[in-house]
């Protein structure tokens, strides 16, 4: 049973994004990463602009989704030693059940970085987010610096993240 409800989730997800797919509107300036308001688990709205002056690695993901759990622990690691020095992840899930599922999981995983509820504007906002995980690594002024479609590792975020920090040797 697990099975079937993991496989419909990923066929809806799949979904979403054919059907958002004619809706992409490009933004004024595409390099810019684009602001947004989500709520969080606690039913507080958080906005990326608040973020302005930091690095940001803003990761959409699943709970199903097998690559977005294994990437998870690098996020944790990155938040524990950059997050002093202004550096920043940010999940957004799409998870259909998100207020019920992802306490547990947040918890679970000791996912210590904020885990907000995504929108369909959000999504179409980021280039309608079609494959799971997609990952945008911004800059302090909200550039978007690279953008990973899959899986991606501490090993290859870390260069650019001390980069963008001016973090040197």
């Amino acid at each position: 049973m697990e099975a079937k409800i993991r496989i419909l989730n990923c066929v809806f997800l799949s979904l979403i994004g054919v059907i958002l797919l004619p809706a992409c509107q490009g933004s004024a300036d595409p390099s810019k990463a684009p602001d947004f308001t989500l709520l969080n688990l606690q039913d507080e709205f958080v906005n990326l602009s608040e973020y302005k002056g930091r690095v940001v690695l803003i990761n959409f993901f699943a709970t199903n989704c097998p690559p977005c759990r294994v990437e998870i622990p690098d996020f944790i690691r990155l938040q524990d030693q950059y997050g002093s020095k202004g550096f920043a992840v940010i999940g957004i899930s799409v998870d259909q059940n998100g207020k019920r599922i992802l306490p547990g999981f947040a918890q679970a995983l000791r996912i210590n970085y904020p885990i907000l509820l995504a929108t369909s504007k959000v999504i179409r906002d980021y280039g309608n987010i079609y494959a799971l995980p997609a990952s945008f690594l911004i800059n302090r002024n909200h550039q978007i610096l690279k953008h990973y479609t899959g899986m991606v590792t501490k090993h290859e975020l870390e260069p650019i993240i001390v980069n963008a920090l001016g973090i040197k040797d």
